[in-house]
């Protein structure tokens, strides 16, 4: 069930769902008063004794959605990060799938009429003719046919009933064909005299894959009755799939290079040499791939790719953000053609189900996503890609709370695939992977075309032209002056500030009022463009005032600086030049994520202003200047990673310059120039900062180091929130098993208030991860009465 329980729930399958009733397929139960959806996760024979079992309403799906390597990966995921079996399941299936049996049949006034039947056949009419308008799982109910959906085919096909298309969820069905039993010459012959008859059979002979009944009719130009005619011949069989969606709006349109065009440095070539050699293995063996931005390294793996393909195997290309999906999926079509799917929650339910089932099918060999692409079904999976592999973004921050890298090696395990990590900065768990022996590494060292690392420069906030008000961007002196050089000189350029809307405070000089979120208690960010107030925490929005609600003084004032003051100010120092924002609020809307990019890309923008979204893996070769206008976002937040969080931000951002012909250069603000993580990205000194970094998460036994589990109070009384976890840590320093193991806590978290629920947390360090689960399993009371999130390897602790 998508409920948080701890098991599975029983139920009885009646006669008519027997052979429809797989593990993987979706059935309809009832729990409680309550109609729910759940997925079948097994079955057995004898009936727990003691209980009294209900029966399935109903099966939905006439194939199994998931298949049992996925099915087995959910019990994993369930038992590791300790979540409920029901929720880790709900993740893995892309929300608002139609079920199948959901579709409505009806009896039309020739099914009425229809003589010369078959038993099956007649059966059905028999049953609408007294009922009426049925859904396929009540039909199925009613017959108990094994066969029931080519049954319905069939008297659809002869105009007997009628099947309503499920559109109210953005899904279409289509009537296809693909070529019978038989040779093509058999076929050919069997078409006797007819030219439009063959020309159908030559036509899916050369397209190798089954066609819409449209597609024919238009590509060939002949009339239905020449497709009816091949299936009644048996030249051709019939069946329904969703209707095909075109997904051009999640492709970037700019030009790609040709493949073909592209030499491989020796570095890429031993690089590739050795996952191809894996790949002919056919055995589980993780890399990871470490390259200066800019090194060819999706060339490295596109090709692995290709070699998995011709195996006749399956791939999975994971990246951090959709806003990355659109250049990589132009690059990856050129190269697979039909046989690439995409994955996102940026897809409308009919493009995502038909995705899916393109997978499932194996129409689709290539699946090209986020986090949750991990889950795709497809069918022999040979290789599995996590590119910007250390990104924050593939840890889930929901439950079930699993961490999308790790998953991925576990999954590519499993399968006896070769898994591959790639990154300029890779993350420390998956370096000291490295130097354990768990993963192997590959270096890339030089740049594409030869290209230089840009030029580095630090301006110091604390002497030189620091901001009026804390929180506030600076255009610096040193700044506006590479921002000309770059403007004269017709470059492009890049300029970074990691929050979004205008301010991240409006606040009253006469009477103090900051207008906190009444559920947070943290002030809300000013989006002036939209005239609101909004917390991005919760996401509750007001209208923002010209006078202060409380003192009627007009005396509000934005302190500090988002993307759109930013943009604001840079317009006023540069005016005339065309500027492009990219954040979550511009690419709330579909497609406008790749619509920004490609913009960007064909030059009609000169400057690209963003949060973290602009940083990550993009290739624009005429980007010469790249700027953080305040490098020490990150640098204050109460939490281990924070470090390792600028750092890689840093060195992404600076990546992005110096790609094409000209040098880049990167301008660093910040008010702490001599900080090591900002000394190592100036200087492109990885090293430098890994020892700092690794010593410091040693010698407080912080991750790689130990193994950790944040859990989190939540609730609406204070005080209870931290009684509840207060026992909870006391049970656990009580047992024996806990000796060895760092209890801290339980405390405030660093957000102390959320959504209106009060949060406490209490961190277990220890040196297994099992040890640490076993401890929080044992402790865990069964109504604990407070809200309380399991969050096994955090990768954040706000």
């Amino acid at each position: 069930m998508p409920l948080p329980l701890p098991e599975p729930l029983v139920y009885e399958v009646p006669e008519a769902f027997a052979d429809l009733a797989r593990p993987g397929s979706r059935a309809r139960v009832r729990v409680g008063p309550r109609r729910v959806i759940g997925v079948i996760t097994g079955l057995r024979d004898e009936a727990p004794e003691g209980f009294k079992i209900r029966p399935l309403e109903s099966v939905v799906d006439r194939l199994p959605l998931l298949p049992r390597e996925l099915l087995e990966l959910a019990d994993f995921i369930a038992d590791y990060y300790l979540a409920p079996i029901g929720e880790v399941l709900r993740g893995m299936i892309p929300g608002k799938l139609p079920p199948w049996g959901d579709q409505k049949v009806w009896l039309t006034d020739a099914g009425a009429l229809a003589t010369s039947l078959n038993p099956d056949e007649t059966q059905v009419v028999d049953v609408l003719t007294q009922q009426g308008r049925l859904s396929l799982a009540d039909l199925q109910a009613a017959t108990g046919q094994a066969d029931l959906h080519s049954v319905v085919e069939r008297l659809r096909d002869r105009g007997r009933v009628a099947v309503a298309e499920n559109r109210k969820q953005g899904v279409r069905y289509a009537r296809a064909v693909e070529l019978g039993p038989g040779t093509l010459e058999a076929q050919l012959e069997a078409c006797g005299r007819s030219v439009k008859g063959r020309a159908v059979v030559e036509l899916l002979s050369a397209l190798g894959r089954p066609a819409t009944v449209r597609e024919l009719e238009d590509r060939v130009e002949c009339g239905p009755g020449v497709v009816r005619r091949l299936i009644q011949l048996g030249i051709l069989r019939q069946f329904t799939q969703i209707e095909r969606l075109s997904l051009e709006d999640h492709r970037a349109q700019t030009a790609q290079v040709d493949p073909d065009s592209i030499v491989l440095r020796d570095d890429q070539s031993a690089a590739l040499s050795a996952l191809l050699e894996s790949l002919d293995r056919r055995e589980y063996a993780p890399f990871l791939i470490q390259g200066v931005t800019s090194s060819g390294k999706t060339e490295v793996y596109l090709r692995a790719a290709e070699k998995t393909l011709a195996q006749d195997r399956s791939v999975i290309l994971l990246v951090p953000e959709i806003a990355l999906v659109p250049a990589l999926a132009a690059a990856v079509r050129l190269r697979f053609g039909d046989r690439v799917a995409v994955l996102h929650s940026g897809l409308s339910a009919g493009e995502r189900h038909q995705e899916w089932e393109r997978l499932r099918a194996g129409e689709a060999r290539v699946v090209l996503g986020p986090r949750s692409a991990l889950f795709a079904p497809v069918r022999d999976l040979g290789l599995i890609v996590v590119d910007e592999e250390h990104d924050g973004s593939y840890k889930q921050d929901s439950t079930p709370r699993y961490q999308g890298r790790d998953i991925a090696l576990l999954r590519a395990q499993r399968a006896g695939a070769t898994a591959v990590l790639v990154s300029a900065t890779p993350s420390l768990e998956s370096r000291h992977n490295v130097e354990v022996g768990k993963v192997r590494p590959l270096a890339l060292h030089g740049r594409v075309g030869d290209a230089s690392l840009p030029e580095g420069i630090v301006v110091d906030l604390k002497t030189e032209g620091a901001p009026q008000r804390p929180g506030e961007v600076q255009f610096t002196e040193r700044l506006t002056t590479e921002i000309e050089s770059s403007l004269v000189a017709g470059d492009q350029i890049i300029l970074l500030r990691n929050r979004r809307g205008y301010a991240p405070l409006l606040l009253c000089r006469a009477c103090g009022e900051d207008f906190e979120c009444d559920d947070c208690g943290l002030p809300r960010t000013f989006h002036r463009r939209e005239g609101v107030l909004r917390c991005h925490y919760c996401g509750a929005a007001r209208s923002a005032p010209r006078r202060c609600p409380s003192c009627s003084e007009e005396a509000l004032e934005a302190i500090g600086a988002g993307t759109e003051r930013v943009e604001e100010q840079f317009e006023a120092l540069f005016p005339g030049v065309p500027v492009a924002v990219l954040d979550r609020d511009t690419v709330r809307r579909r497609g406008s994520a790749a619509a920004v990019l490609e913009s960007f890309s064909r030059g009609d923008a000169q400057v690209l202003i963003g949060t973290q979204m602009v940083a990550k893996g993009h290739h624009f070769p005429a980007v010469a200047l790249t700027g953080v206008l305040l490098a020490d976002t990150y640098l204050g937040f109460p939490d281990f990673r924070a470090v390792e969080r600028t750092y890689n931000l840093l060195v992404q951002l600076a990546g992005r310059a110096g790609r094409g012909d000209r040098p880049g250069r990167v301008v660093i603000q910040t008010f702490h120039p001599d900080h090591y993580g900002i000394q190592a990205a100036l200087n492109h000194d990885d090293r430098a900062f890994v020892e700092k970094e690794m010593r410091f998460r040693r010698v407080f036994h912080y991750p790689p180091f130990s193994r950790m589990i944040q859990l989190l109070a939540r609730d609406t009384s204070r005080e209870r929130a931290e009684t509840t976890l207060r026992s909870l840590a006391d049970a656990i320093r009580r047992d024996p098993d806990s000796r060895g193991v760092r209890v801290l806590g339980p405390a405030p978290a660093p957000f102390e208030r959320l959504r209106g629920k009060w949060r406490f947390q209490l961190l277990l360090r220890g040196d297994t991860s099992r040890r640490l689960r076993s401890l929080v399993q044992a402790a865990m009371p069964a109504n604990p009465g407070t809200d309380i999130v399991v969050d096994v390897d955090p990768f954040e602790l706000l």
